[in-house]
């Protein structure tokens, strides 16, 4: 899939993160940048809600799949993530992370060799300003199997 493709199609087949207007920015082996917007994602007391917080960060383990451990007979699931908040997030917020590729390479063989294969992923939220707004982290699993 060209990098285009990838980066229009990003959260598409999951109606929610559709909805909430989540987008990928960049989507390659140099790095993944994920952006989700302040509106339509306002709380009653005009920040960010904590679940658009949580979705974009849930989702960067997605992504991390779709460019760095994605085989046939594979999908990803989400076993736990632990957030926590900083600031109020005002303005639309942004995510980045870089998978090193021997690091992405243990995690396919592993899988390959067990079935299963654990990662784990920390993250910074900002926003406009570059200010950590949230920490996060993520435990994935990268399973053999069918997915949807």
């Amino acid at each position: 899939m060209s990098q285009t493709d990838q980066l229009s199609r990003f959260g598409q087949n999951i109606p929610f993160m559709a909805r909430c207007g989540l987008k990928a920015l960049k989507m390659d082996l140099d790095g993944i940048r994920i952006k989700i917007p302040l509106a339509p994602n306002i709380n009653h007391i005009g920040t960010m809600y904590a679940g658009a917080l949580w979705t974009l960060s849930e989702s960067m383990g997605g992504a991390i799949y779709r460019v760095h451990l994605v085989r046939e007979g594979t999908f990803p699931i989400v076993k736990a993530l632990n957030i926590k908040f900083l600031k109020p997030a005002t303005t639309d917020i942004t995510c980045e992370y870089k998978m090193e590729p021997a690091v992405a390479q243990q995690i396919v063989d592993t899988c390959i060799k067990n079935g299963k294969a654990d990662y784990e992923i920390s993250l910074e939220l900002k926003d406009a300003d570059g200010n950590v707004v949230t920490t996060t982290q993520g435990f994935y699993q990268m399973r053999q199997g069918k997915g949807l």
